[in-house]
């Protein structure tokens, strides 16, 4: 075992050192950065965050800046990234950073909304202390390296079979640097379909390469999907957005109005906007965007959008959208819809 761990950590290593992707957080490395980014992957794509960080860097580039915003502030800036109570806790522990710095994984993980996955991450990479960091990508690499095809009930399930795998693979004296090059591995090559056996560098290594049975690990009990339509409204009129608060967690955001029975029967025709699709754990919402045509039907002015069945809305100028606390995937459906140039304007 010892001969394959060398191998496993050197090849590992070289391979990440001559493919690792360009992301932002990797230039110039430091705590912050490494603390913001880690906030930011939380439960959301790479390729989603790199805006955002960018962004957040120019505005709060570091702990100090960060703590002493205003979080109203903060979870502006943070807005279209979903799940607010990051942006909340990633404030608190910049403000934990200034005050009383957190010296170690342990120490880490007193910070609100900081576990064991990105206590690791950070520990690891900033600080090079020698934990494992295990997450998805980590279980589907560990899984295929040992042929590991039991049903896992849940990802936590998994994450506690790997963790032991993982710590024992770690390379102590680079623990960074390997824990990242691990979660690389499962993101880029080692994908949940399609993986790229031929790139990778740990494939002799692979049990489920050798054995023909990658496809199949890791295994994950299925849980049964559901599929939903939601309707919504779209009333712009004067250069505003009609827009209705809707409460995540408890924290108050503005999405598009929901069209209602009781909404729908004030319009005498209605002509399909736009759709998308967006996953919420087992649930794949599709949600249609319905504009009234003629848009201010009957005469109707904005006086009419302040009354029952629609109270509780308001409208937004289209010029200050951008300081409106908007979910994630309604700014980026009325981005769309405003470039489309497809709506009538009252």
């Amino acid at each position: 075992m010892p001969e394959f761990e060398r191998f496993f950590r050197r090849a590992l290593l070289q391979w990440f050192r001559k493919n690792a992707r360009d992301l932002p957080w990797r230039h110039n490395p430091s705590l912050y950065k490494t603390v913001v980014s880690e906030f930011m992957l939380q439960q959301t794509q790479v390729k989603t965050v790199l805006p955002y960080f960018e962004r957040w860097m120019k505005i709060f580039p570091n702990f100090e800046a960060l703590a002493s915003a205003p979080v109203e502030a903060v979870v502006r800036q943070w807005s279209g990234l979903g799940y607010y109570a990051r942006a909340r806790h990633l404030h608190q522990t910049a403000q934990r950073f200034v005050q009383n710095p957190p010296r170690s994984y342990r120490d880490l993980l007193t910070c609100p909304g900081v576990g064991s996955y990105t206590a690791a991450a950070i520990a690891s990479i900033a600080r090079n202390e020698p934990i494992a960091v295990v997450d998805g990508n980590v279980v589907r690499v560990l899984a295929r390296v040992f042929n590991y095809s039991a049903i896992f009930t849940s990802k936590a399930a998994a994450i506690v079979w790997a963790t032991p795998h993982a710590q024992r693979l770690l390379d102590k004296k680079h623990s960074g640097i390997f824990n990242e090059a691990m979660m690389e591995l499962g993101a880029v090559v080692c994908t949940p379909t399609a993986p790229d056996c031929k790139h990778c560098p740990i494939r002799t290594l692979c049990k489920a390469f050798r054995e023909h049975t990658v496809e199949i690990c890791p295994h994950f009990h299925s849980t049964p999907h559901f599929k939903k339509t939601v309707d919504r409204l779209w009333i712009l009129t004067n250069e505003a957005l009609l827009l209705e608060p809707s409460r995540i967690g408890n924290k108050q955001l503005w999405e598009l109005p929901k069209l209602t029975e009781e909404r729908k029967v004030q319009f005498s025709n209605l002509k399909e906007l736009f759709r998308a699709k967006r996953s919420i754990t087992n649930t794949t919402y599709t949600e249609v965007v319905y504009q009234p045509h003629p848009l201010m039907n009957e005469n109707r002015s904005e006086t009419f959008f302040e009354q029952p069945p629609f109270k509780g809305c308001r409208f937004f100028p289209i010029t200050e959208l951008h300081a409106v606390a908007l979910s994630g995937p309604h700014r980026r459906w009325i981005v769309r819809i405003l470039e489309d140039g497809n709506t009538d304007k009252g």
